[in-house]
């Protein structure tokens, strides 16, 4: 069974990122997006003094999910501490719902130590 967020629904055709990990019960927890939105998240990062870490830095640099499918997040601690340094006032309503949500998806699979994958179409 698989429990999904669709933020990609009525872009079809259009880039496509999704997260998932499996819960507990075996379900695949899944959030799928517009790549537009996951791009203005990882636009409201700014870099730190050593440069970008987490999702930011694999974003930036054009490596992880851009190479190989499906890409498991080799730091769940540094993705979630990335997303967290979120400026969300740079967000609209659609694309702060998706950082919602994908928060959520990281910080769930990391209470559970379960490794989160992405695709990227």
């Amino acid at each position: 069974m698989r429990k999904i967020t669709d933020f990609y629904s009525s872009y079809e055709g259009e880039p496509e990122i999704i997260f998932y990990f499996e819960n507990l019960e075996g379900e695949i927890v899944q959030l799928k997006a517009w790549m537009g939105y996951f791009d203005a998240i990882m636009a409201a990062i700014a870099a730190t003094q050593n440069g970008w870490n987490g999702l930011s830095y694999y974003y930036h640099l054009d490596t992880g999910w851009f190479e190989k499918r499906p890409w498991r997040i080799p730091d769940l601690d540094d993705a979630l501490q990335d997303i967290q340094n979120v400026d969300t006032t740079q967000l609209d309503h659609k694309a702060l719902l998706v950082y919602r949500n994908l928060y959520e998806l990281l910080h769930q699979a990391k209470l559970i130590n379960q490794d989160v994958w992405v695709e990227y179409s």
